[in-house]
């Protein structure tokens, strides 16, 4: 009776263990990941046919067998941003409950069963942590000194940081102070490298300034309720002119090291929607535009705290004109030449000033109307974006539009995507980059959803030396992105 017993124990036993597969134990070892990420990882995503050694080209350029590897990014670049799922694709694609975040078709992994709800969670969480390695470490905290790239995402009250070296979106930094949007407008690293300031479309009464060593908001400066949508700061970073796009509209001289508003300036109320500036502080001078007219006002700021303030007609008529004529929105002061080079909506050209004489030098037709410039002193070169561009290269609006500025003419065309409009040369590192808003139904694919509302948009460079585009990359960032600058 004893021997029958255990018998029949082992037949038990073995049928049971006939009925249901051994677990699968995937080995995260050498992965980089921690292990409870890297099992779900391994075993569902970096599979034979999807995003492993032998098959991500096939699968949106994304290798996920090491940790190292997912934070090379894939065709649309990087596919997880530390401590942010709301902006992590990676997320997108594996979350099947819209109660939970966003969800985006295919499903992944593609034609196998989703991952479950626990797993999701577990893979939320590890980003919102910051997505560490086995090790700890997080991906771009290790280098204060890192450059890096911004950029504003208009409907989404979010600055995407970019790694130059990688050309990797890095983080989204939350901006705006209210709880309804505020559609960040321009953003700008000052000079020193130290820190970088974003204004806001809507009309406020504060400029943000954040480190720009960790990106941590450092101040809210008070400068007066106005739409303060241009400014620049001078070469030693400690001050700053911010322009309110009103009518009638002002000017706000700031320090910016105290974060304290010096003094605004009226003009008795005759600045009629005054946008774009720059400054030349060897000859002591700002330039401002206009939207509408054929002038734009030169500021004598010898004294600063009482300056002086004329209108200065640009288009070589004797009549200040308030109508839509030349419109010099867009202004960029080349200092080591005394010019400023001015950017005209309506007329469709640049308007080259020597601003030691207010006199008109050069005016260099464009073929399209001007949104965005960039300067690069190195190459002498103009990189002026045209959203609206829809001869250049039939099937797309916009262009990227090189100017010589020792010859004085347009060199090079280039399709950088949809509706560009930020754009900002990197002399250190080379490259220009070009901020796509891809706003219309029909523009640049993939036209993905992210955590806001609306259509992404994404990011192109430009190779200074070819002046071709960067090859491979179209990096998907949040909604309109409009304005970029350099760190």
């Amino acid at each position: 009776m004893h021997r029958n017993s255990i018998y029949i124990i082992v037949v038990c036993m073995l049928i049971i263990s006939c009925k249901h597969e051994p677990p699968i134990i995937t080995d995260t070892r050498g992965s980089n990941y921690p292990e409870n990420v890297g099992r779900i990882i391994l075993s569902k995503c970096a599979t034979a046919g999807c995003h492993n050694n032998a098959s991500y080209k096939g699968a949106g350029g994304l290798n996920l067998t090491t940790w190292n590897k997912l934070f090379e990014g894939g065709n649309i670049g990087a596919t997880v941003i530390p401590y942010r799922p709301d902006f992590s694709t990676m997320c997108y694609y594996t979350n099947t409950d819209t109660n939970l975040g966003v969800t985006l078709l295919p499903t992944m992994p593609v034609n196998q069963p989703p991952i479950s709800k626990e797993e999701y969670l577990l893979l939320k969480q590890w980003i919102s942590s910051g997505a560490p390695s086995a090790d700890g470490k997080i991906m771009f905290a290790d280098n204060p000194q890192r450059k890096k790239i911004y950029v504003t995402n208009k409907l989404c009250d979010e600055v995407t940081v970019f790694d130059s070296e990688t050309l990797l979106q890095m983080r989204y930094i939350k901006v705006g102070n209210r709880s309804v949007e505020e559609f960040p407008h321009k953003v700008l690293v000052s000079p020193d490298k130290k820190h970088w300031y974003v204004s806001f479309f809507v009309t406020t009464n504060i400029i943000q300034k954040f480190s720009a060593v960790d990106d941590k908001l450092v101040g809210e400066i008070n400068i007066g309720d106005g739409a303060w949508t241009s400014f620049t700061i001078t070469k030693d970073g400690r001050y700053g002119f911010f322009v309110d796009n009103s009518n009638p509209g002002k000017v706000a001289y700031v320090d910016l090291e105290n974060e304290q508003l010096l003094s605004t300036y009226t003009f008795s109320g005759k600045f009629r929607y005054p946008t774009g500036i720059a400054i030349n502080e060897v000859l002591k001078k700002v330039y401002v535009g206009n939207v509408n007219g054929n002038y734009i006002y030169s500021i004598d700021i010898s004294n600063p705290l009482s300056p002086t303030i004329k209108e200065l007609i640009i288009d070589g008529s004797k009549t200040r004109l308030t109508n839509s004529v030349t419109d010099p929105t867009e202004l960029i002061a080349d200092p080591a030449n005394n010019y400023c080079y001015i950017g005209c909506t309506r007329s469709s050209e640049v308007r080259v000033v020597d601003m030691n004489t207010d006199s008109i030098l050069n005016v260099i037709p464009l073929g399209s109307n001007p949104a965005h410039m960039s300067f690069s002193p190195v190459t002498n070169q103009l990189f002026i974006t045209c959203p609206d561009d829809v001869n250049s290269f039939p099937g797309n609006r916009g262009s990227v539009v090189v100017v010589d500025i020792i010859s004085g003419k347009v060199i090079k065309r280039l399709d950088s995507g949809y509706q560009p409009y930020g754009i900002a040369a990197d002399d250190d590192r080379q490259i220009v980059t070009v901020v796509n808003a891809n706003l219309s139904p029909d523009g640049d694919e993939p036209h993905h959803s992210s955590n806001c509302i609306g259509r992404n948009g994404n990011v192109t460079f430009i190779d200074m030396l070819t002046l071709e585009l960067v090859p491979g990359i179209r990096s998907e960032v949040a909604v309109y992105p409009y304005s970029v600058s350099a760190r």
